[in-house]
Parts: structure tokens; C-alpha cells; sequence
């Protein structure tokens, strides 16, 4: 008798005794870093569908019960998901959150006023993520679309000073002291196209999985190891391919790619929208077709998560290249080694269209 409610007491319990840490991610680039180092022994439940954008996202309710149910919540941050910054806090979640643009180490861009200042970007100046960026007052992340009010997205209409303002952070704390003093206006929060930054976010989600799952901290941190170390291997791997076309000229769909763009040493002529959901304008698009002809722009990018419908307009009677060029990788399946085939899908998507 003893024997059997021993045996009923552990099978109840075993479920509890095995449950996996549960790790609720944004968007899919940052389930790819994360999926790096959780393995098989955490779940990851992502809440921007792979085929959406986090510059125009509205959450659901199931969403808002992955949030309450998270053990950890992994997001870029308020500039790109203001979406998540209200119900982080209404679940109590926001302080244990990983706010990627908030660590400790990261180096941030500046959207920058224009493009002409490309050729100035090796300069890595420090700079402390506590100040307001006085300058940028005219950049207001905290405005909704006239359509969407509960669409909260990027406003980029209205670009920045310093396009060369790589930014160093050296601070003792994993993140800056509360999430309510991190002033993130005029920063370019594509920081995931950027390998240096994924090492960052890496690290710190080790150690946070170190804490919250102890039986498996050794297991998280050889994940580590090993993902550090493929991440230098393909880095190199892929400097030396884009070298060849480092000096073809061609134009993004959005200002989005600096991280990726600045690291492996490219450069954009020009960006059709710098707000993602917004369509140009007439004007626009005969500046563009100037930009085309001016600096005999070889290939123009879309992107998947918007129509490309405005490319073709663009291009329409001329015979520069095209090509689909997608930020979020949505394509890419979802395990360990997925960041390191996303880097691999942005360089193949240049080369095809730049070689």
C-alpha cells in the first residue's frame, strides 16, 4: 500500500519535477539567440509571427498569456515594440525582462539625417544609455499611427544627427538601472543584424538561464561556448564573401540594415521609406530614380513582411537587379544553429543581387 501512493506521489510530481523553464521571445531573430543556448532543455514561445513586422503589431489575448506565464521574457526594447512595454509591466514582468538594447556592452547606431556620412563610420564613441539624446527631441517613438491605436511602431520620418555614433557601454549592472530611465529615441534598434551584439544577449540569457534552471546551468553555458565560438568562425567567413562587393552601390526597402551593413563594411545609396508601413510619395520615387541613375545602383532590395508592389513601380523600364532582402529571417527554421544560417541568408541575398 505504502508502495503504491510512493509511486502515485512521484508520478504526480513528476511533471512539476520536469517542467521545462519557459522563455517568451518578440520577434524571431531573438529566438534565434536564444534557441542557441536553450538546446532542448527550455521551450521558447515567440510572439510576433514570423511572417508579421514588430513595426506595426497589435498583441493578442494569447499573447498576453504567454507574457503572465513567461519565466523570462526576451525583448529588443521600447523603440521597436512599444507594444510589449505596457503589458511587461501590467504582468509585473518588465524588471525581469532582457531588454536587448539595454545590456551592458551593446553598441547602438544612430538613424542618421542622411547617408553621405558612410564613409565615417569606424570611429566607436562611448556613450552612456542613461542620458536623454537632447538632440533627437524631434524623433517621438511615443506617437501611435492615426489608424492604429494599438499599432505602436516606429516613426522614422524624421531621421537623426549622427549616423557615426557607435555606442560603447561599460557599466557594472547586466542592464541600466530600471527600464524606465533608458531613453532609446534616435536609436536604431535592428541590433540583432549586428554578430557582436548577438554575443551579447547570448551571454546574458546563459546566465539567466543558469538561474532560473540550476540542474542545467553546465549545459547552457558549453551552449554558449560553443555559439560564441561558430559565431566567430562564420563571421570571418562571411567578411571575406562580402569584401568582393563592398563598393557596389544599391538601395534597402528600409534604414534597417546598419548593424549589418557597418560591420561587414557595405554601404546603401538610399532606403525607399524610412517608415516601413508608410508608401512614398511621388516625389519620392523620382528621387529615388535620380539616386538610381546618379550612382548607377545596381540592385534594389524589398522585403517579404511588406508588398513589393512600390520596388516594381520603382524599377519599372530599368534593368537594375531586385532581390527579396528579409531583416527577420522568417524563413529560417528555428534551432541551435539558426542565427548562424540567418547571417548566412542576409549575405546570400547580397551577393546574389550585388555580385
Amino acid at each position: 500500500m505504502n508502495k503504491l501512493l510512493l509511486t502515485l506521489g512521484v508520478t504526480a510530481l513528476s511533471p512539476l519535477a520536469l517542467a521545462k523553464p519557459v522563455i517568451v521571445t518578440s520577434i524571431k531573430p531573438v529566438s534565434m539567440v536564444v534557441a542557441a543556448i536553450t538546446g532542448d532543455r527550455a521551450d521558447i514561445e515567440q510572439i510576433v509571427s514570423n511572417s508579421a513586422s514588430p513595426h506595426d503589431f497589435a498583441l493578442r489575448p494569447s499573447d498576453l498569456r504567454k507574457i503572465a506565464n513567461a519565466d523570462t521574457v526576451v525583448w529588443v526594447g521600447e523603440s521597436l515594440e512599444r507594444f510589449l512595454e505596457k503589458p511587461l509591466e501590467n504582468a509585473g514582468k518588465e524588471a525581469s525582462s532582457i531588454e536587448w538594447l539595454a545590456l551592458n556592452g551593446m553598441k547602438l547606431h544612430n538613424f542618421a539625417e542622411n547617408h553621405d556620412d558612410h564613409e565615417s563610420h569606424d570611429d566607436h564613441e562611448g556613450h552612456d544609455h542613461d542620458k536623454h539624446h537632447d538632440d533627437h527631441d524631434d524623433h517621438d517613438h511615443d506617437k501611435h499611427h492615426d489608424d492604429h491605436d494599438d499599432h505602436e511602431g516606429h516613426d522614422h520620418d524624421k531621421h537623426h544627427d549622427d549616423h557615426d555614433d557607435h555606442e560603447d557601454h561599460d557599466h557594472d549592472d547586466e542592464h541600466h538601472e530600471g527600464h524606465e530611465g533608458h531613453d532609446h529615441s534616435g536609436v536604431d534598434p535592428h541590433v540583432w543584424l549586428s554578430p557582436d551584439n548577438a554575443k551579447i544577449l547570448a551571454q546574458v540569457v546563459t546566465k539567466r538561464l543558469s538561474e532560473i534552471d540550476g540542474q542545467n546551468a553546465v549545459y547552457y553555458q558549453a551552449n554558449l561556448a560553443k555559439f560564441e565560438q561558430g559565431l566567430t568562425a562564420k563571421d570571418a567567413q562571411i567578411r571575406a564573401a562580402l569584401n568582393k562587393v563592398n563598393t557596389v552601390p544599391y538601395i534597402v526597402f528600409h534604414d534597417g540594415y546598419s548593424y549589418f551593413e557597418r560591420h561587414y563594411g557595405l554601404q546603401h545609396a538610399g532606403e525607399i521609406t524610412v517608415s516601413p508601413e508608410r508608401k512614398p510619395g511621388a516625389k519620392k520615387v523620382a528621387e529615388l530614380r535620380h539616386e538610381i541613375e546618379e550612382h548607377k545602383v545596381q540592385c534594389v532590395f524589398s522585403e517579404p513582411q511588406f508588398s513589393p508592389a512600390i520596388v516594381k513601380a520603382l524599377l519599372e523600364g530599368s534593368n537594375v537587379n531586385t532581390a527579396p532582402l528579409d531583416p527577420l529571417g522568417g524563413k529560417i527554421k528555428l534551432d541551435s544553429n539558426a542565427y548562424y544560417r540567418f547571417l548566412d541568408s542576409l549575405s546570400d541575398q547580397f551577393l546574389s543581387c550585388l555580385g
